[in-house]
């Protein structure tokens, strides 16, 4: 059978749609490969949010252009992202490249391969685990984002459609559903009139076969008490909130327009945490958005020491084209930027293996993911507030258990990061 490659870069959102253009290509005869030098065909969904996603997928073009040279592939595929913000530069300047496909533009992919076939999806992640895409695209408007620019404005998926597709997933193996979108927690405004969260967890929550639902990308203005009482009630929705707030600053949210205050952030956490004692609150960063003095930096490394987030991320400013940050004045310089990124990661180390330190001795729940690499390790898996790719491992030293299932560990050690513990039985 001919073999065909696909690499999915930057987030879940994206991976959705390489699912589906996998499935195509399967349909169309080929079987995949993690082999360059194997494939006949070769498809590059790219990333082009900052100026780091956007090197990875040139990069990436590149080294599959060099394997068409040398290799078995007849046709290099480069679609996402990038393409859709720089489809003119990309054709002239890459001309290795055989197809340029627009995001999301399916039919077109179809048209290359002569086949007709619906759009569902071949899952790349492991078997256990699934994406949902509950919306695309962003109405946020966020000043240092270009997202909307490249994906459009918000567009929901209707509740019984998703309930299908998770329905679907669940027949298939899949054991944990992980919501995805740029904003889940304003799901359904465009369809519904109002934020359909909440709803679409209850219908989510009846699937039977489904172990665990858990949620990205909650923006915090738009998250409401209904939403973590939601969380709070139902037992198979994960209690992970991540919740990105980017600065604490007024002044800089207010730039950022991110339509919430440093004073509805601390309410939020602090309704979470009293209403769900267990919840685990990830958070992500921006150091270096113009116009960020010192005293504003210090101010998000106090809030940090104070909330203790369990997890958290942080990126350095990208000035990017076409976003309204890009024309403000007081850019910071990236060695300032880097410096503070830096600073914050080195508080967070301390807040993390604090927070891990203070498990030893506890009983989690734990999915796991697979058999140990290291050899005094039996299995790999994640607990509850450890999303795939995003955030840390629990490696299972004792005990015995099958890939996909949802066990109880007890913690006896614990990491920068990562946990140690061994399966508890009966």
């Amino acid at each position: 059978m001919k073999k065909y490659a696909i690499i999915s870069l930057g987030c879940s959102k994206n991976l959705v749609d390489s699912e589906i253009f996998a499935n195509i290509i399967e349909q169309s005869g080929y079987s995949i490969t993690d082999e360059f030098e194997q494939a006949e065909v070769i498809i590059i969904n790219t990333c082009g949010f900052i100026l780091s996603a956007k090197e990875e997928s040139i990069n990436t073009i590149l080294e599959a252009a060099e394997h068409k040279k040398t290799g078995k592939c007849k046709k290099l595929i480069v679609t996402g992202c990038l393409v859709k913000r720089y489809f003119q530069n990309i054709k002239e300047s890459i001309t290795e490249i055989d197809h340029l496909i627009d995001l999301k533009d399916f039919n077109n992919l179809l048209k290359i391969f002569s086949k007709t076939c619906k759009y569902q999806r071949k899952l790349l992640t492991l078997p256990h685990f699934a994406y949902l895409r509950i919306s695309d695209g962003c109405n946020n408007l966020c000043s240092y984002c270009a997202i909307p620019s490249i994906r459009g404005n918000l567009e929901s998926v209707p509740i019984e459609n998703l309930v299908q597709e998770a329905e679907s997933l669940a027949e298939r193996g899949v054991k944990e559903l992980i919501l995805t979108a740029q904003d889940t927690a304003n799901y359904g405004v465009d369809i519904y009139g109002e934020p359909c969260l909440s709803q679409l967890l209850e219908e989510l929550h009846k699937i039977e076969n489904l172990g665990w639902i858990r949620i990205l990308y909650l923006h915090p203005a738009h998250i409401i008490t209904d939403m973590i009482d939601t969380i709070a009630r139902l037992p198979k929705v994960c209690k992970y909130f991540e919740l990105p707030i980017q600065h604490i600053n007024n002044e800089i949210l207010q730039s950022m327009n991110r339509k919430v205050t440093k004073e509805r952030i601390k309410e939020i956490i602090t309704e979470i945490r009293t209403k769900i004692p267990e919840a685990i609150i990830r958070t992500t960063l921006i150091t270096g958005y113009p116009g960020e003095s010192e005293n504003n930096h210090l101010e998000l490394r106090d809030f940090i020491k104070e909330m203790k987030f369990e997890r958290l991320g942080v990126f350095s400013y990208s000035r990017e084209e076409d976003t309204p940050a890009f024309e403000l004045a007081e850019q910071i310089p990236e060695k300032i930027a880097e410096k503070r990124k830096e600073e914050i990661m080195t508080l967070q180390q301390t807040i993390s293996e604090d927070f891990l330190a203070s498990l030893i001795g506890k009983k989690i729940k734990v999915i796991i993911d697979q058999i140990g690499e290291e050899g005094e390790f039996s299995f790999e898996g994640r607990s509850y507030f450890d999303a795939p790719e995003i955030d840390g491992t629990v490696f299972i030293e004792k005990g015995e258990a099958e890939i996909g299932e949802i066990v109880t560990v007890e913690i006896t050690d614990s990491w920068e990061y990562d946990l140690v513990g061994r399966i508890e039985h009966g």
